[in-house]
């Protein structure tokens, strides 16, 4: 494990006014990262900053049901930021100030969403299109609120239109605290592979600002890496912390000089309790609903066999769920299988037009 890495011998990453407790982060998936994941995953240790998943700003504004659940937090969900997307400055003038005025601490805004809903309205990737616009826009949510304000981005819209380093330069000008770069084209969606290089440009484009990487981190030895090869101050984790909650742990044990320990059996399927457990702290009974799209990642992780899989699948109670459970762990094992990506439901692809 790279030594140089260990943050021991690096000072705290300070973003704004917020000095964060690591450098790993949790990156925004939606629909995955939502209040309850992020509290069973920062229990487990090592966690530095998560942020929501991306609200829209004119939402948000008519505080809807859904955008109370997305920016939903509790005293132990900290430190977080909101991510908040529109195609219009003064929608996101209004909903950062909202954030403020209400207690919240950070605000990330999203420039980097390749879905066609968000940029068909002119928000996500789409303003990567007019950097100067996008600046602009950048420049009045930081003038409005005394918070942090960061960016996520992509590398740029496709192969042909790298805006990254251009924009985060004109983003640190205006007084942004720190952008987040996925490394990858809207093009690319959620697919292909990640250029790393991308997200060096970056780095290099500013002068004092941290750059967050993000883009195919899986392993403790992808995110040391990433860091050695970009330059990066931080590492975002958005699939590669779905995949293997204990991510953040491991990480911390190999920057103290230890050997990364797997979960036992028992800690996995508590982490199972505890994340369903969670969700019914905000969703009651509805959290049965929700949690089965998990069915199927869980059930690899934990090697459930199929027929527990398939129950989990078509939860309806809480009382079911703490029978499937009880079961859980006394055929934990019984099927072997790998954990694939393919597990996780990606968003829709991009559009093809600006």
């Amino acid at each position: 494990m790279p030594s140089e890495l260990k943050t021991n011998a690096e000072p705290p990453l300070r973003i704004g006014n917020r000095v964060l407790p690591s450098r790993y982060f949790l990156s925004p998936l939606a629909g995955y990262t939502h209040l309850a994941f992020r509290r069973a995953v920062r229990e487990l240790g090592g966690l530095g900053l998560a942020t929501t998943d991306l609200v829209q700003a004119t939402l948000l504004l008519s505080q809807t049901r859904k955008s109370m659940e997305l920016i939903a937090t509790t005293p132990d969900d900290r430190p977080l930021s909101i991510q908040i997307y529109s195609g219009l400055e003064d929608e996101l003038v209004r909903a950062a100030r909202w954030l403020e005025e209400h207690g919240y601490e950070g605000i990330d805004i999203n420039m980097g969403c390749p879905m066609a809903k968000i940029n068909g309205q002119g928000g996500g990737a789409r303003l990567m299109c007019d950097v100067d616009r996008a600046a602009r826009m950048v420049a009045a949510v930081v003038a409005a609120v005394r918070l942090p304000v960061t960016v996520k981005m992509r590398l740029g819209w496709d192969e042909r239109s790298i805006t990254a380093p251009e924009l985060a330069r004109m983003c640190e000008r205006v007084g942004v605290a720190a952008v987040t770069v996925h490394a990858r084209t809207r093009q690319q969606g959620f697919r292909g592979r990640a250029h790393w290089q991308g997200i060096r440009a970056v780095v290099e484009a500013v002068e004092t600002i941290p750059v967050v990487g993000n883009g195919d981190v899986r392993t403790v030895e992808d995110a040391f890496r990433m860091r050695q090869e970009t330059g990066c101050a931080a590492v975002a984790i958005g699939r590669g912390a779905i995949l293997d909650p204990w991510i953040f742990r491991k990480i911390q044990q190999a920057e103290q000089g230890h050997r990364p320990t797997e979960p036992s059996a028992t800690e996995q399927i508590d982490f199972l309790v505890r994340h369903f457990r969670l969700m019914t702290e905000q969703h009651g009974a509805y959290s049965c609903v929700l949690f089965r799209k998990y069915a199927a990642w869980y059930g690899a992780r934990l090697g459930i066999p199929e027929d527990l899989e398939a129950r989990l699948r078509r939860l309806e109670s809480i009382a079911q769920f703490d029978t499937i459970v009880e079961e859980i762990r006394r055929r934990h094992g019984q099927r072997r299988s790998a954990v694939p990506t393919a597990l996780m439901k990606l968003p829709n692809g991009p559009t093809d037009r600006r």
